[in-house]
């Protein structure tokens, strides 16, 4: 499978979790001791802290998430990329911005992002 089909894939699982609210299968395609910013200047490591913030946007009403790929890479194991992201709110709000991932493949072949930081 090529970089872009890996992130595509990814992308689609992680957007299925998500949109449906099932946060601890999003939490679980995040490494243990993956770190996530998610543009206030604060870090988020570890599932357990990464579950809890994304608890919070579904509880919130954040749904219809999507990704939009402009810029990929890397090589065997470790792969990145760059994307637009637009997700929809409580009370017909929209919004979106910037997000750059980095996902590893683990011993076992899956793969898991390992530091992912978005901008509004």
């Amino acid at each position: 499978m090529n970089t872009k089909s890996i992130i595509e894939s990814a992308n689609s699982v992680w957007n299925k979790a998500l949109n449906s609210g099932n946060i601890k299968a999003l939490a679980s395609l995040y490494a243990e001791n993956a770190t996530v910013s998610p543009g206030n200047g604060i870090t988020l490591a570890g599932r357990g802290e990464i579950e809890a913030l994304f608890n919070g946007f579904v509880e919130n009403g954040v749904h219809n998430h999507t990704l939009e790929i402009i810029e990929f890479g890397g090589s065997d194991k470790v792969i990145y990329q760059i994307s637009k992201w637009h997700a929809n709110g409580a009370e017909s709000s929209s919004f979106g911005g910037i997000t750059m991932s980095v996902l590893e493949q683990s011993s076992d072949g899956q793969w898991h992002t390992n530091s992912h930081v978005w901008k509004i």
